[in-house]
């Protein structure tokens, strides 16, 4: 006896923020279809944000495994005061197999988006104090949108992860402390606190080899490969190298200006930064630093630590989305 596939309708509804959310991800063993997508302008004031709204195609296929296709459906869409941008009207099929997974990514353009340097969360109260670079312009009861913050969690041995918050919602205002403090409650966890931490970064690429500069063997380069790592807190940048680089503990390297690519928690991995930027600690001075736990194809390097990370911002933009999802027979 044949069995009917099972139907189930799904609606997400969260706000949009500045970084690149995926709200919605194919599950296996069902075939999506998203009937009905809108993203509304809820600000307040004559403000006019953009929306971007993408298909992401990720192989999962040996040869290609993790190689990413984006289609965006909409390019920085102006959203109207007190009106909305329909998306999707009709029908857009989202697959998943064996060979690839298909989701659909977000991201809002706007004015009032300040970087946080600090969030102390009190896990009985719920309350959140958050500080900015920058005046933040928020009043009592102004809703808002933070994205991006990372904590340690002692439940998980380190990173909550992805990234707080998750899913994502908007927040109000408590109280204004200063022009770049204020508190929202977040919510409580019951006998678990949060510490935040600054940006997690993930290394893509190097655009140029590393340097040695002096010491066992100075005159040499080495080229950077996958492994390589950054550590915002310690300021540790651990280095993997395609081959064995022939360093030991009197030598010293020195990192060429935007050399290394990764991308960073702040914007949910969405952006490629490129370091060290010529401000950076990593680039003052004469710019020789000094390597440490040295292995045969990897050392460490201090190249100074990162303080602050994730966004806040006032709400915006809104999104809403219907989806049927049918069990596969």
């Amino acid at each position: 006896m044949a069995v009917a596939p099972l139907n189930k309708f799904l609606t997400i509804a969260v706000p949009v923020t500045p970084s690149n959310q995926e709200v919605y991800e194919a599950t296996q063993g069902t075939s999506a279809i998203i009937l009905y997508t809108a993203v509304a302008n809820v600000g307040i004031g004559q403000s006019y944000p953009l929306v971007t709204f993408s298909h992401r195609r990720t192989s999962k296929a040996s040869k290609t495994s993790g190689n990413i296709r984006d289609i965006r459906l909409i390019k920085d869409v102006e959203v109207p005061p007190n009106d909305a941008v329909i998306i999707i009207d009709g029908r857009l099929v989202l697959e998943r197999d064996a060979k690839k997974i298909d989701s659909v990514f977000v991201r809002g353009y706007q004015s009032g988006v300040t970087t946080v340097f600090d969030a102390q969360y009190d896990h009985t109260t719920g309350l959140t104090t958050i500080t900015t670079y920058d005046p933040h312009g928020f009043n009592a009861d102004d809703e808002i949108i933070l994205d991006g913050l990372a904590f340690d969690c002692a439940s998980t041995g380190g990173i909550t992860g992805p990234i707080f918050p998750e899913p994502q919602t908007t927040f109000k205002v408590e109280t204004v402390g200063t022009t770049t403090s204020f508190t929202t409650n977040t919510g409580t966890v019951t006998d678990l606190p949060h510490t935040f931490r600054p940006s997690l970064h993930e290394f893509v690429r190097a655009e140029s080899v590393i340097n040695i500069t002096q010491g066992t063997n100075s005159g040499g380069t080495i080229q950077v490969v996958k492994g390589t790592t950054y550590d915002s807190v310690t300021g540790i940048l651990s280095v993997t190298a395609a081959a064995a680089h022939g360093m030991d503990n009197t030598s010293k390297v020195t990192l060429p200006v935007e050399s290394l690519v990764f991308k960073c928690s702040q914007d949910n991995y969405t952006d490629e930064k490129k370091y060290p930027r010529s401000s950076d600690p990593a680039r003052q001075g004469d710019a020789k630093l000094s390597v440490t736990t040295v292995g045969i194809n990897t050392f460490t390097v201090n190249v100074g630590v990162q303080t602050g990370g994730g966004t806040v911002s006032p709400a915006q933009m809104e999104l809403i989305m219907s989806i049927l999802e049918t069990s596969k027979v």
